[in-house]
């Protein structure tokens, strides 16, 4: 295992080689300088500082865009990339260890255009925005990860990238791949472990660990409700999903959060029939939903006392 730092978060690869190791860091901190909305040069925040201005991007900017904007229109917005404003407007205008959780100052006006937030031009290749303000967050982690892994499926037989909530394996070691997913509340409790038939990617996302409370005590987290311009209030706390993407496990593991469980997973999988689904609900029970046992045929081993409901 190797272990570097990117995207405010710890990456660690598996069964690579030293040369591979550092393509791949390097791969991670040359899409962090392009993508983060934090970083005042980055590609990204040139883009976000035109309006209704055509923008040529290089191809990583690009084609995360063009991924995120694909999401946003397969989702029916639910998955909505273009809430920057809003997210900075509610505190997390920096990155996630400088916010002063208690001494938020929270503005009230949404700031999003709702109405084509952006033109992506695939001929002449290049993004136009109207009104928004892009942030990539979990999916431009999860597209890096998803199209490092791409490259490196050509070059070594199987491998694997962890990077915070999200995990993309390739090929099968002899040993199979083993799992574990968190507690909402702690990186080092596990919730739950599982192995993988084959190759995935699993996406978990949790209204838990990145939250913070403004200076009237109110809590507010990452994964805004596009319906309200708020931080989402469904009954899930996290969620994790698995699926033959880390982009999609990303998008539809924030949609089921938004969305909630009982309206989530049945639009979820009708949208989406080959993705597994884990959520936790407020209360902290477990449930479960759609083609988990296509990856795992061993099913989910649960840590400590677990109420679990399956939804057929």
């Amino acid at each position: 295992m190797y272990n570097f730092r990117a995207m405010n978060t710890t990456i660690a690869t598996y069964y690579l080689n030293e040369q591979h190791n550092r393509q791949t860091e390097a791969w991670f901190r040359h899409a962090e300088n392009t993508l983060s909305r934090f970083l005042p040069e980055s590609e990204l925040s040139q883009l976000n500082r035109t309006e209704n201005t055509p923008f040529l991007p290089s191809d990583v900017l690009y084609e995360a865009v063009a991924a995120a904007d694909r999401f946003y229109y397969e989702t029916d917005g639910v998955f909505n990339p273009y809430l920057g404003r809003d997210i900075c407007r509610l505190g997390y205008d920096r990155s996630f260890e400088k916010i002063e959780s208690g001494n938020v100052e929270i503005q009230n006006q949404f700031l999003t255009n709702k109405e084509a937030p952006a033109e992506i031009d695939p001929k002449m290749r290049m993004i136009t925005i109207h009104g928004a303000m892009i942030d990539l967050g979990g999916i431009g982690k999860g597209w890096t990860a998803q199209q490092a892994a791409n490259q490196l499926s050509k070059k070594t037989p199987f491998g694997g990238i962890a990077a915070g909530g999200d995990i993309i394996v390739w090929g099968m070691p002899k040993e199979n791949w083993n799992i574990n997913i968190s507690t909402p509340e702690s990186w080092d409790k596990q919730l739950f472990s599982f192995k993988l038939d084959r190759p995935a990617g699993i996406a978990t996302s949790s209204t838990v660990k990145r939250s913070w409370k403004d200076k009237n005590g109110q809590t507010h987290h990452h994964i805004l409700d596009p319906r309200t311009h708020e931080s989402s209030q469904s009954d899930l706390i996290q969620v994790s999903v698995i699926a033959p993407d880390l982009a999609v496990a990303e998008v539809y593991a924030k949609c089921m959060i938004i969305l909630g469980w009982e309206k989530g997973i049945e639009w979820v999988l009708e949208k989406r029939k080959d993705l597994g689904i884990v959520g936790v609900k407020n209360d902290h029970s477990i449930v479960t939903g759609g083609a988990i046992r296509d990856y795992s045929s061993e099913g989910l081993i649960y840590y400590g006392e677990r109420t679990v409901h399956s939804h057929s």
